[in-house]
């Protein structure tokens, strides 16, 4: 849903749930339900947290990745930037590690039917 894509692209742009929830005029505890999908966004609030994140409403609602510009929005560019790296490093980690599970995983599984062609 909505949220896991706002929470995205709030940490891309290194805002804290704080900053936003100032910004938009509403508690903390509110903006957290936004991210975790508790609550509904109206098409107004989800116009002025779009607008505050820098992107269209629309991306925040499509199947499809989000589009960030990685152009200033209340912050620099770079660091914008260093965060986007940021979150693409941690991202590509848990792939990693991942991969890794599942490698061993099919290795065990591989030795478990070995074990058994060798019992028949």
């Amino acid at each position: 849903m909505y949220g896991e894509k706002i929470k995205m692209i709030r940490e891309i742009r290194g805002f804290s749930q704080e900053h936003m929830a100032n910004r938009l005029d509403i508690a903390q505890n509110t903006y957290s339900r936004i991210e975790t999908n508790q609550t509904k966004l109206t098409a107004e609030l989800l116009a002025r947290v779009a607008k505050e994140l820098g992107v269209s409403p629309v991306d925040i609602l499509s199947s499809e990745p989000a589009i960030v510009n990685f152009g200033t929005v209340h912050g620099t560019l770079q660091g914008n930037i260093e965060n986007f790296y940021t979150y693409q490093k941690e991202f590509l980690e848990t792939v990693r590690t991942t991969l890794d599970t599942i490698t061993e995983h099919n290795k065990l599984l591989m030795k478990y039917i070995e074990n058994q062609e060798k019992k028949e």
